[in-house]
This record gives structure tokens, sequence and C-alpha cells, in this order.
């Protein structure tokens, strides 16, 4: 991690700031087992029943599950929808 990285990390650690509200980060919200919310994705790179791939700043945001489908998107939010098993960052 550079100097200018891990300095950045510090204060927003120390002053409990989420880094996604300065940084682009994605933000991801689970709502009951049942529903996600990924905020800043980069657009689509997988679409099946059981597993919805997305890119991100820097990494590929995976969900995994059954019955997934996308209930909303735009060129910066989607709602995923099904029973979920797992939300990984690669």
């Amino acid at each position: 991690m550079t100097d200018k990285v891990s300095i950045a990390h510090r204060m927003l650690t120390k002053l409990d700031i989420p880094a996604e509200s300065v940084t682009n980060a994605p933000r991801i919200t689970i709502s009951g087992g049942d529903r996600v919310l990924v905020e800043g994705h980069r657009g689509l790179l997988e679409y099946a029943e059981d597993r919805i791939a997305a890119a991100g700043p820097g990494c590929r945001i995976l969900i995994k599950g059954e019955h997934l489908g996308l209930v909303a998107m735009d060129r910066r939010e989607m709602v995923v929808s099904g029973r979920l098993w797992a939300v990984e960052l690669e």
C-alpha cells in the first residue's frame, strides 16, 4: 500500500467515514437474504439463474444464489433478487 493510500485509509477509519462516500468503491446492501443493491457497478459481466457478476472499480462483484434476476438496473446501480447464497468481491 502506498503512503498516500495508507494515510487516507487511516483517516477514514479514525473518522468512521465509509470508504465509498469519498472513493469510487462499490456499495453493496443486502436486504433480508433475498435482495441485493449494488451501487457503483461498471457493467454486467455475467447473467445466469445461479450467478450474476458485475464489474466494479478494480474488482468483480459476484452474486451467487438460486432464481436470481435483475429487478432494476441503470449505469450505476442494480438490484438483484432471488435466494442469496453469497456476495463476493474478487
